[in-house]
Formats: structure tokens, C-alpha cells, sequence
């Protein structure tokens, strides 16, 4: 009985459907991400680059040129697109994400603190200078 359970197993794993995504930017895959705990425990003020994965928060209405995901803890990372070079569709919050690009740690200018609380439709205040920041090369949107 057990030499059948391990080819039984094999195929019950191999039958199991794979997640599909819709991707954006530069080709990417879905291997070795990072949670987003691990990177915000992770990430300095020295730009690197990393693979993410983590939940929409939320996304820019005006275009989709920028989103946010967040820690468990609540704490949001601000993603951009390298070069202004694409979007994503403005109707992605909750949905899972996978992205790689170059992060840092930053304190923004208060005119672009204030145009990204406009974008939110949220008043702007001073705490949100501050934020963590990825420029994303490549984003992989799970599909539904």
C-alpha cells in the first residue's frame, strides 16, 4: 500500500491548478517572492532590488501609475512604475500581487506627497512624506 501513496500524492499535487496571472511591464515570475513583512524588515535607504508579494491596498484612479500594498501590520509600500512605462487597471484592490523592482526608503518632496494624496482622494498632512518606495520593472496580477 505504500509504494501507491506516493504516486497518488504526485498526482493529486500535479492535478492541483497552478494561479494564473496578467503581467505588466517587464516579464517576471511568480518563484522566489518576499512577503511583505520580510521586505519591510528588510529595506534601507540604499536603493536594491527586490520581489514582492503582498494584497492591493489600493491604486491610483486617475491612470493606475502607482499602488500601494501593505505590510500586516498596516504598514503601506507606495509602488511606481519604472520609466512611466505602463499601468495597471484601477479596479485591482484586494487582489493578489507579485512585482520586482529597485526600493528604497524615502522622504518625498511635499508637492509629490501632496499630489499622491490628491490621486487617493485623501487630505494631505506631513506623515505622508515619509514612505517606502519600489519601482516596479514588472508586476504580476493573480487573476480571479
Amino acid at each position: 500500500m505504500k509504494n501507491v501513496a506516493l504516486p497518488v500524492l504526485l498526482l493529486i499535487i500535479s492535478c492541483t491548478p497552478q494561479p494564473s496571472y496578467s503581467s505588466y511591464g517587464d516579464e517576471i515570475t511568480s518563484e522566489n517572492s518576499m512577503s511583505t513583512n520580510d521586505f519591510l524588515s528588510e529595506v534601507s535607504e540604499t536603493e536594491e532590488s527586490y520581489k514582492i508579494e503582498g494584497v492591493v491596498e489600493e491604486v491610483c484612479q486617475s491612470k493606475g501609475c502607482w499602488l500601494k500594498i501593505k505590510n500586516d501590520q498596516g504598514q503601506s509600500i507606495r509602488v511606481t512604475f519604472k520609466d512611466y512605462g505602463f499601468f495597471v487597471p484601477k479596479d485591482i484592490a484586494g487582489r493578489e500581487i507579485i512585482l520586482e523592482g529597485n526600493a528604497s526608503s524615502v522622504m518625498l518632496e511635499e508637492d509629490m506627497a501632496k499630489h499622491y494624496a490628491d490621486d487617493a482622494g485623501k487630505e494631505y498632512d506631513e506623515s505622508m512624506r515619509k514612505e517606502v518606495s519600489v519601482v516596479a520593472s514588472g508586476v504580476l496580477v493573480r487573476d480571479i
